[in-house]
């Protein structure tokens, strides 16, 4: 007997499920990987713009110095002629209100120091040759042959303590060499500024100076080790400071969090993969209990009347002879009332049984009513195979039934009808077997 529905497969569904499963866990995971990506590049994009921040003020900490000490180059240069002496003055208005980190000023001859203001504190630094001051020296020839800005730090100062140096060359109208004024930052007070920024941006800094190829970082927020800093480059062009930079108490940890996420991935998969699976069981049996019948699995009467369709349009169109038995249990009733209805369904699912067996793969067997059966037989060349299956079935009833300990003698009956021999339509040709059936009932040599 053919399967209208496909036979419901536990391998190949588990194995669909398992897929879907998979592939949801795939998705998921794949959703929060970006989830987690995304947080991270907000997380960076936020310490950028803090840092952006911190930077910019630090560089107008130095720039504004650097600033202070070319404006006091153009007075010495117009104002002075170049006579420090007459500068004093100038100098302390020039510093007056001005940034606190500035610890002196000093005029320089070629490479010595000739003044320092304030001179106060600052006395052992006149006459000094810087390049003589090994720490300093590299700087100093620097901007005297180059001509140019130069800035250094944290150095060690002559007259003591830690500074970073910004140095402006003085150049003649015939633009040789005249000297250099130099701006000393004091280091503590720059280390203290880098501290409120850093506190103030919520960053944990540390600072390394190119310049001098040094793997230890200058300035550091704590002592504890980076993990995955973000590298920025303060001016190239004068500090030339390379940065790492983390958020002040560390970058974000989702850890647990993701651990919890994953965990939901997990058993959402699994999940979704046994929804699957049930889901697909359930519409097979749906599928299944729509066209068969509840009690013996054979097809059902609503699935006759989308069947006998297409048979008869088949048979239409290839000139093809359809074959109806129709068969009926004799004596049913009795068999119900005398054993009761549970050996009745037993009775009608033997039934089914030996019918199943009788019929080929193409054939369809029917449950049409209480104890009516209707075999189809598609596609037929003559008459003779509705005989010879209609004989196969009566001889299988002709033994008894052994049913819960009960043998139970079953008769049946048979009415056969062929399209479009005996009506133009199923329905027709139906009414026919129902007749045959009932002559057979009554005489039972007859058929």
């Amino acid at each position: 007997m053919g399967h209208w529905v496909p036979e419901f497969s536990k391998k190949k569904t588990i194995l669909v499920s398992v897929a879907v499963s998979l592939s949801a866990f795939i998705i998921m995971a794949y959703i929060m990987y970006n989830y987690r990506e995304q947080k991270r590049q907000d997380e960076i994009l936020e310490v950028t713009k803090s840092y952006m921040v911190l930077q910019t003020e630090l560089e107008n900490t130095i720039y504004t110095n650097m600033y202070l000490l070319k404006g006091y180059v153009a007075y010495l240069k117009s104002e002075c002629g170049l006579d420090w002496r007459e500068s004093s003055g100038y100098l302390e208005i020039l510093v007056e209100n001005q940034d606190v980190c500035i610890r002196n000023i000093a005029t320089i001859m070629d490479t010595t120091i000739i003044d320092n203001y304030p001179l106060e504190g600052n006395e052992s630094t006149i006459g000094v040759d810087l390049t003589r001051v090994e720490s300093q020296k590299d700087m100093v020839l620097r901007t005297k042959h180059e001509k140019k800005t130069t800035f250094q730090g944290p150095v060690p100062l002559v007259q003591g303590g830690e500074g970073f140096v910004i140095r402006v060359p003085v150049i003649r109208e015939d633009a040789s060499y005249w000297g250099q004024v130099s701006i000393v930052l004091d280091g503590d007070r720059i280390y203290k500024k880098i501290d409120e920024l850093a506190e103030k941006t919520s960053l944990n800094i540390k600072i390394y100076n190119t310049e001098n190829h040094n793997e230890t970082p200058f300035y550091e927020y704590d002592k504890w080790a980076m993990k995955d800093p973000l590298n920025f480059i303060i001016s190239p062009s004068l500090m030339n400071w390379n940065v790492k930079v983390i958020p002040i108490d560390g970058w974000c940890s989702y850890g647990l969090t993701h651990m919890m996420m994953g965990l939901l991935c997990i058993l959402a998969s699994i999940a979704i993969g046994l929804i699957s699976y049930f889901s697909m069981k359930t519409n097979y049996r749906f599928k299944h209990n729509s066209i068969h019948d509840s009690l013996t699995g054979l097809l059902n009467r609503h699935f006759l009347n989308d069947y006998q369709k297409l048979i008869i349009s088949a048979a239409e169109r290839k000139n093809a002879l359809v074959g109806l038995l129709l068969l009926d249990l004799d004596d049913f009733k009795n068999i119900n009332d005398t054993y009761g209805h549970g050996i009745g369904d037993e009775v009608l699912i033997e039934t089914s049984r030996i019918l199943r067996k009788v019929v080929r793969t193409n054939e369809a067997v029917f449950r049409i009513g209480g104890d009516e059966f209707l075999i189809i037989f598609p596609m037929i060349e003559d008459t003779m195979v509705l005989e010879h299956a209609g004989q196969r079935i009566l001889e299988m009833f002709q033994d008894e039934f052994k049913i819960k300990g009960h043998d139970i003698f079953i008769d049946s009956s048979i009415g056969k009808g062929i399209f479009p021999t005996d009506g133009k339509d199923f329905e027709e040709v139906l009414q026919v077997a129902d007749k045959n059936m009932y002559k057979h009932k009554k005489n039972k040599k007859n058929y």
